[in-house]
């Protein structure tokens, strides 16, 4: 038997296998019209003939106002962090696996992780991770590993593509994930206190929540002290240039995304999520940690002081299987924060809801919309219930190039969410287009 023949000998022993005829019967899901069966490739074209095309194809691309948020949010990046960023040594290189190997990506790294133990004030950063989704498993596995028991307690609130994640990744190793309803959008503390035993692992609360709103995070972390469980909390990084950190309320892991600290939306976000915890947890954490030493000749210098990813150990042994990092966007996060300084950053948080309550303000004295959750404290996110038709008010928004509210009647299967929307409002947004929102909306 040849080579060829022996392979297709092997193909078709697949295809059998897994109960189908032929390749294409594994990509019957894509529509039809969207399955190409012949390249329509034309004959070679000149330089600026090509860019001439290109130009005409982002011709047709549409600039909108953001009024939409859920995970990705439309935030300012200044231009220090396309600077930094940009630069060929951070844009070409990769993740170090060799300490001496760059000294430069391994400082961004360090300097990197002491800005985040600074932003949430716990002890230990890694060097970032694929996405919030991944390290809110993450943070679920080191409690897991730490109390070696396999009950979570899980907000409801917390973002649905990652309790989807969460599900998916814990579905068939036995873990207990037990959903905490809400009360007017929060987790009340008898809810928690109706869940909690002795034999809980980990309670994983975000805040703020998906709805965009604040959590009693110092009560709910209390409370699950008395069990004797880790308090995992799930927070906008933003969010903590004004609202009570991860270590002032005793949390024992905090995870969460980092895109909207100087990553682009991209249709859905580059991005990169932070885990950092205390220290009595560091040798749980997943990935790499870097840290800072002396040369023989007593200079500066940075190592890879903590390898637990399965390509430095033995896999049995490894913490993580998921833990590569972002490296190139945890530097974007690095530069975003350092250019902004302390005071800087709690200025920019305290705009975001100046401009969010401002815009709930003038959304709910409208006819046909209310807020779901009354008055309580957001940040810049909020839900609307309107009795109007969503989908209506979100085409003719699309039409006047704005990128209208999510539409939560669609994304949450929860039937205490129909008829309401999710708005967001960043420091992008200026009085003018917040306005000119309002006044549409007037005439829907």
């Amino acid at each position: 038997m040849d080579y060829t023949s022996k392979n297709k000998t092997e193909q078709n022993d697949m295809l059998k296998t897994i109960g189908i005829n032929c390749i294409k019967d594994l990509f019957v899901n894509i529509p039809r019209n969207l399955v190409l069966n012949k390249l329509n490739i034309c004959h070679g074209n000149t330089e600026q003939e090509i860019l001439t095309h290109l130009h005409n194809v982002a011709k047709k691309n549409k600039i909108l106002i953001s009024f939409r948020g859920a995970g990705i949010y439309d935030h300012y990046i200044p231009a220090l962090v396309k600077e930094i960023v940009n630069r060929s040594e951070f844009r070409t290189s990769y993740t170090p696996y060799q300490a001496e190997a760059s000294q430069g990506t391994l400082q961004a790294i360090f300097e990197y992780q002491s800005l985040i133990c600074a932003l949430t004030d716990l002890d230990v950063s890694n060097a970032s991770l694929y996405d919030g989704a991944t390290a809110v498993v993450e943070a679920i596995l080191m409690s897991i590993r730490y109390k070696k028991t396999k009950k979570i307690l899980i907000s409801e609130a917390l973002n649905p593509e990652y309790i989807k994640v969460i599900i998916t990744y814990f579905k068939h190793l036995e873990v207990d994930l037990i959903f905490l309803e809400t009360t007017n959008g929060i987790i009340d503390n008898n809810t928690l206190l109706n869940k909690l035993d002795d034999n809980t692992t980990a309670v994983v609360i975000q805040s703020p929540n998906y709805f965009g709103l604040i959590e009693n995070m110092k009560s709910l972390c209390y409370w699950t002290k008395k069990f004797n469980s880790l308090f995992i909390a799930v927070v906008n990084p933003l969010s903590l240039g004004v609202f009570c950190t991860p270590g002032e309320y005793n949390a024992d892991i905090a995870v969460g995304e980092n895109q909207g600290l100087g990553s682009p939306m991209s249709f859905g976000g580059t991005t990169c999520g932070f885990i950092v915890t205390k220290k009595s947890l560091a040798w749980r954490l997943p990935g790499r940690i870097v840290g800072q030493t002396k040369d023989i000749k007593g200079e500066r210098g940075f190592v890879l002081t903590m390898q637990s990813r399965e390509q430095h150990i033995r896999r049995v042994n490894a913490t993580s299987n998921i833990c590569t990092n972002a490296s190139l966007n945890a530097l974007a996060s690095c530069v975003f924060l350092s250019g902004w300084g302390s005071k800087g950053f709690k200025k920019l948080a305290e705009v975001n809801i100046a401009k969010a309550k401002y815009t709930f303000k003038q959304i709910k004295s409208l006819n046909g919309f209310s807020s779901k959750f009354g008055d309580q404290t957001f940040f810049n996110e909020f839900v609307i219930k309107t009795t109007k038709d969503i989908n209506k008010i979100n085409k003719i928004l699309l039409y006047n190039n704005i990128l209208g509210p999510l539409n939560l009647s669609n994304a949450n299967a929860n039937a205490k969410l129909k008829n309401c929307m999710l708005f967001c409002v960043t420091e992008q947004r200026t009085k003018s287009e917040i306005d000119s929102l309002i006044e549409i909306l007037k005439t829907i």
